[in-house]
């Protein structure tokens, strides 16, 4: 077996993914260019319009929209403690032993599972070295409907038909390769949509620590049909305020952080009562987690589609080209912790995202190094300050 030593420790991969950030860097002067046109934050806009603002109350990876047994016929992922008989197994473990450590599990498995990898047959740590054991092939989304866009415009990639569109070669390799993981898995049926147990909880612990993230729609002449409007997604300065509910607080004011980095603009189309990007967002960013397992979204060729919901929510899906590597990273600096608290196999993931990866080959390996995404994105009404100064020098 080919082994490629990918980090020395978790130490370095978790060095890795706070440092390794890709992001467009903008000029003072564009930026600032870019907030003058217009009463909103756009740039080549046709008229001054209505203006909808909002504050995002749930951001995770697109959710299920098919039935369970369409999705995944071979069942889903097992649980944690499936997982760590499973290794302890392959680790050689005894009956008696393995049923010993799971009498304290997981206190007793932590050890042996972070360093079940094997390189010149020593131990290595398997969330830094993933390819350090077999390809566990995880389960995979094997239906064909899925929430997204074709990213490629090529109707025989992607596999997937976006069951609100219609649009077919709707690429979305992320959801394939992590859509059977239950803690992974949302679901959308009819008009109600769950949210997955751990990462909600996850979402909902860093709201108080994380700036919020704010959508602005301007230029809207028709909420129904509208050829020309503008839509940004950017960072406020201070976190959501919770209501009685836990939910972000309806029409609390918000002042947009003044760092280019964070502003995610474009034009878009309401055609039916349906928002959609007509330009990518060449470096969509997004920081969603100031402790927790994704800090950040970063996506290439970003695209958005939104409904404007009676109640005056918005909800969409946001899609795009993502660094699986930076994705796997996410998941793996958590370590055996995750592994139990998610029942995820971690290796698992790490092939799964590097098989499923469908953009930019490396010129020299020839191995992708992104992967189609969708993510799902709910907001509810709030009030954007335009901050005073709107330029802020590079330094």
């Amino acid at each position: 077996m080919s082994v490629h030593i990918l980090f020395k420790s978790q130490f370095d991969l978790f060095i890795y993914m706070n440092m390794r950030k890709p992001m467009k860097r903008f000029s003072a002067k564009v930026f600032s260019a870019a907030l003058l046109a217009s009463a909103g934050l756009f740039a080549g806009s046709a008229s001054a319009g209505e203006t909808r603002t909002y504050v995002v109350s749930w951001f995770h990876i697109s959710p299920a929209v098919g039935s369970d047994k369409a999705d995944c016929p071979q069942g889903f992922n097992p649980n944690a403690e499936e997982n760590f008989k499973y290794w302890l197994k392959q680790m050689g473990k005894t009956p008696a032993e393995i049923e010993k450590a799971m009498d304290d599990f997981p206190n007793s498995v932590y050890a042996d599972a972070t360093n079940r990898g094997r390189i010149d047959g020593k131990p290595v740590n398997v969330y830094a070295n993933p390819t350090s054991i077999p390809d566990p092939n995880i389960k995979t989304v094997k239906s064909d409907k899925a929430l997204g866009f074709n990213l490629d415009g090529n109707e025989k990639t992607g596999g997937f038909i976006d069951v609100d569109t219609g649009e077919k070669g709707v690429d979305n390799q992320m959801f394939r390769a992590l859509g059977c993981i239950v803690s992974e898995r949302g679901q959308r049926h009819g008009g109600f949509e769950s949210r997955p147990g751990y990462p909600a909880i996850q979402w909902d612990h860093n709201r108080v620590f994380t700036p919020a993230w704010l959508i602005e729609v301007s230029d809207i002449d028709d909420m129904q049909n509208d050829s020309d409007v503008g839509i940004a997604i950017v960072q406020a300065t201070r976190p959501v305020v919770k209501d009685a509910n836990g939910e972000p607080q309806r029409d609390i004011t918000f002042e947009i952080d003044n760092n280019p980095r964070t502003k995610n603009i474009t034009r878009a189309a309401i055609k039916n009562g349906v928002l959609q990007s007509t330009k990518d967002v060449d470096n969509f960013y997004m920081v969603i987690a100031k402790y927790g397992i994704i800090p950040f979204i970063g996506l290439e060729k970003a695209k958005y589609r939104f409904t404007f919901a009676e109640d005056g929510s918005l909800k969409g899906i946001v899609g795009g080209y993502q660094d699986w590597l930076d994705l796997y990273g996410g998941f793996g600096r958590g370590g055996a912790g995750v592994e139990v608290n998610i029942s995820l196999d971690m290796p698992g993931i790490y092939y799964a995202l590097r098989k499923m990866a469908d953009a930019l080959p490396d010129p020299k390996t020839g191995q992708n190094t992104r992967i189609s995404a969708a993510y799902w994105i709910e907001a509810v009404p709030a009030f954007i300050a335009k901050p005073q100064n709107t330029a802020q020098a590079e330094k």
